[in-house]
């Protein structure tokens, strides 16, 4: 059964235009189209049968809708559509609360269903669209962050071992300057760098992992970005502009008559790869997070704990996931470069760290600085 025709058909490209998570059922009560948006929710594989043309009560016996809906849900829709179907008096607009499993956990969605009339009266079909239950002011702050890295999170819902680029970042001597900083003023600055952090993720294809203080963290994975040396080169990409977006946030605060300089505000940067992190999503009451665990995420920790004075340390394991081109494109010579053990960098007047020697003092790194 090939897409719908005639006045259905033209409901159906409305809605493919609208990205909407939708089902359309014919006046027979047929399921007639499902929406890519709807097919990502349910996660089902490219050329999935998804029961086209089927009865919807078939429908809802397969698998890949089964373990969407939960039985109650279905059973909802049932008792709520076929009467509406059949009986043209029936209110067209309805509305229904559904609990759905995505991603191994329950969501109740909100769905709206339209019946769908000829002019004299006959049916047509019916509009199922889902959407979430949430306030418009919590949907609005949520459209505020980047799409397409919310799609990079959304596709970790099921935790697994993947290999990704890995960069932790501070500001170096953050305490003495919170003390010598207003509160607001210093709130300003944290703010700014973190978002300017968080932009330069996003436009260079990463995740955003765990905000603490003034520390920030990102992932690079391979599976985003369609290889190792693609990864690298974008965690790399992020460790060399991160200096200057920070030095825009700081010059605007400056603007505003804040006592603050570029040398106030260095970002102390450890890069590193790992191999196989185990990646996942972390969704509680209070937050959704992308995580990631593993020797290599350890190990990265103590690195950018032993950078000091705005040094930007990365590993030889990193760069070396670096092919000719992508080290190219970053200005790098690999084969020029020349590394130092973590544990020389302690003792040579960095950050003392009897973790960072004891965890990651064998690590051969070079200061992009």
């Amino acid at each position: 059964m090939g897409e719908p025709e005639g006045q259905l058909g033209e409901v159906v490209a409305a809605l493919a235009a609208g990205r909407t998570a939708a089902q359309v059922v014919d006046a027979e009560g047929r399921l007639a189209w499902v929406s890519e948006q709807m097919q990502l929710l349910a996660g089902v594989a490219e050329g999935t049968d998804l029961g086209i043309g089927r009865h919807l009560d078939e429908v809802l016996e397969r698998e890949v809708w089964n373990d969407l809906l939960t039985s109650e849900a279905a059973d909802t829709l049932r008792h709520e559509l076929h009467p509406r179907l059949a009986d043209p008096t029936t209110t067209p607009l309805w509305v229904l609360s559904l609990d759905l499993r995505v991603g191994g956990r329950h969501r109740t969605v909100g769905m709206l269903g339209v019946t769908l009339r000829h002019p004299d009266g006959s049916p047509l079909g019916a509009v199922l669209i889902y959407a979430p239950l949430l306030p418009a002011r919590v949907i609005a702050l949520v459209t505020e962050g980047d799409e397409a890295m919310f799609e990079r999170m959304a596709d970790l819902s099921a935790p697994a071992q993947r290999p990704a680029a890995v960069v932790f970042a501070d500001i170096d001597g953050s305490g003495p300057l919170s003390r010598r900083l207003p509160t607001p003023v210093y709130f300003e600055l944290i703010r700014g760098v973190t978002t300017a952090f968080d932009e330069l993720v996003a436009r260079y294809g990463g995740i955003v992992g765990k905000h603490a203080g003034d520390g920030a963290s990102a992932y690079f994975l391979s599976d985003s970005h369609g290889s190792d040396a693609a990864a690298a080169s974008a965690a790399l990409r992020v460790v060399q502009e991160l200096p200057g977006v920070v030095a825009d946030v700081v010059a605007g605060l400056a603007e505003t008559g804040a006592e603050v300089r570029a040398e106030d505000c260095r970002m102390n940067v450890g890069a590193h790869w790992g191999a196989g992190l185990f990646i996942g999503q972390i969704v509680t009451g209070g937050r959704l997070e992308v995580t990631a665990l593993g020797d290599e995420v350890n190990e990265c920790a103590r690195v950018e704990q032993v950078a000091t004075g705005g040094q930007r340390l990365v590993t030889k394991n990193l760069v070396e996931r670096l092919d000719d081109d992508t080290a190219a494109e970053l200005g790098l010579r690999p084969r020029g470069l020349t590394y130092r053990m973590l544990a020389e960098l302690t003792r040579d007047g960095g950050a003392s760290s009897g973790k960072a020697e004891r965890d990651a003092g064998s690590l051969a790194v070079h200061d992009l600085g």
